[in-house]
């Protein structure tokens, strides 16, 4: 691309059309100077701000008519300064879904966790129903003034399938057990959360069980309903407030959900008043996962104390054979001074004489209370070392029996040399 410069004839002609063309040139520099900073301008003030959406689609399946299903998407953004986001929707499904907000705010700091809720009517025939959701930003970046600007919108489109059924299906996941300590007179709180996965409401009962500190011992059996009715797909914590007598000591918690299939163990302690409380975790048992017979294998329990003061800890416990389950060695280690807020290894060793596959399980002591069990494998290689006691007795016999006929050999030799010399 050029420029085409027209110059007049006469003597200072090409002075002239010299000067034109240098004027012609400034002017095209200055305009493309101006081009290019209202372009920065624009740009940096129309800025792409990214929206992130965690769905791409969301689909609610087995669904009952006059029934309940929930999910979420999380609603992001790369923009540091707030979003404000809208919803659009359409479909033949639009009517039976509702959300937490129609319009809200978001930025980079601070997610939108959008609740969806669909609640089809008792009279819905069992199909398959759609609908479209399209999460759209309020105008950003807008420049100019009066009634010219410019401006930008981001959306995102999230597909919604929502899928009948005449069947109801009953199904719910426990777990986030949380059993608290107290003190003696106080009752004992416990929290557990449950997911039901089923088409109906449900409202399941849960059991507690206390066991002793070496959990040989029932004390304690208090069966309870969570408190409230659980809508499909939603997930829901309860806590819960029971009234044992029970003295200061350690104790264990078997919480069951028999309609979840669930259950879990956790130990807590019945304080004094003002009693102080010793706090220890048992983390992993490490050893090597391949050794040979004759090998000497350090076995490390890896406790942790969490508590206010210093602790006595063993390591106590089993090594058994895995097919037989034959126990071969019993663990008791030495005692270790555990400080607070420290890890310590507690050590011992495994000679193992045969080859096979061993389980190492044991817990830890710590003042008066005990840890879970936990449990490691060894694998061991080779041939059975023969452990007769006589073996090395024998070697040392055959030895002194060889010295004391070679000594009988040579008198003898002497002898004779001796009688053909005279």
């Amino acid at each position: 691309m050029g420029l085409m410069v027209i110059c007049g004839g006469g003597r200072d002609a090409p002075e002239r059309c010299a000067l034109k063309r240098t004027s012609a040139c400034l002017n095209a520099l200055i305009l493309f100077a101006f081009t290019m900073v209202a372009f920065c301008v624009v740009s940096s003030d129309v800025g792409a701000v990214a929206l992130g959406v965690n769905r791409a689609s969301l689909a609610f399946t087995d669904v009952l008519r006059g029934g309940y299903a929930e999910d979420v998407i999380t609603i992001t953004t790369d923009s540091e300064d707030p979003v404000q986001g809208e919803l659009l929707l359409e479909g033949e499904a639009a009517q039976w879904l509702s959300f937490s907000d129609r319009v809200f705010n978001f930025s980079r700091d601070n997610q939108y966790q959008l609740h969806v809720m669909v609640q089809p009517p008792v009279d819905t025939q069992v199909l398959d129903y759609y609908a479209n959701l399209t999460i759209i930003t309020s105008g950003l970046g807008r420049t100019g003034s009066g009634l010219m600007g410019t401006s930008t919108r981001a959306s995102f489109r999230v597909p919604i399938l929502v899928s009948m059924t005449g069947t109801e299906r009953l199904a719910c996941i426990g777990g986030g057990l949380t059993v608290l300590d107290t003190e003696e007179g106080r009752p004992l709180e416990f929290e557990v959360g449950i997911i039901n996965r089923g088409n109906v409401q449900i409202n399941p009962n849960i059991t507690i069980e206390v066991y002793d500190k070496l959990r040989s011992q029932l004390i304690e059996n208090l069966t309870v309903d969570f408190g409230r009715r659980i809508q499909p797909t939603r997930s829901e914590t309860t806590l819960k407030s029971v009234a044992f007598d029970l003295d200061a000591s350690q104790y264990w918690a078997m919480v069951k959900v028999p309609l979840c299939d669930y259950a879990d163990l956790q130990t807590f302690d019945v304080l004094a008043p003002g009693g102080i409380k010793d706090d220890g975790d048992f983390l992993r048992i490490d050893v090597q996962s391949w050794a040979n017979t004759g090998d000497i294998i350090p076995v490390k329990a890896i406790f942790r104390n969490k508590g206010e003061r210093g602790v006595r800890a063993v390591f106590k416990g089993t090594i058994v054979r895995a097919d037989d389950r034959q126990i071969v060695k019993v663990i008791d280690s030495d005692e270790y001074i555990v400080a607070p807020g420290t890890t310590a290894e507690i050590l011992t060793y495994f000679n193992p004489q045969v080859g096979g596959q061993y389980v190492v399980n044991g817990k830890v002591f710590y003042n008066n209370k005990l840890t879970v069990e936990r449990s490691a494998l060894i694998n061991v290689n080779g041939a059975p070392i023969d452990d007769d006691s006589s073996f090395p007795f024998l070697i040392v016999l055959i030895v002194i029996v060889i010295v004391i006929l070679t000594m009988l050999i040579l008198i003898k030799r002497k002898k004779r040399a001796l009688g053909q010399h005279r």
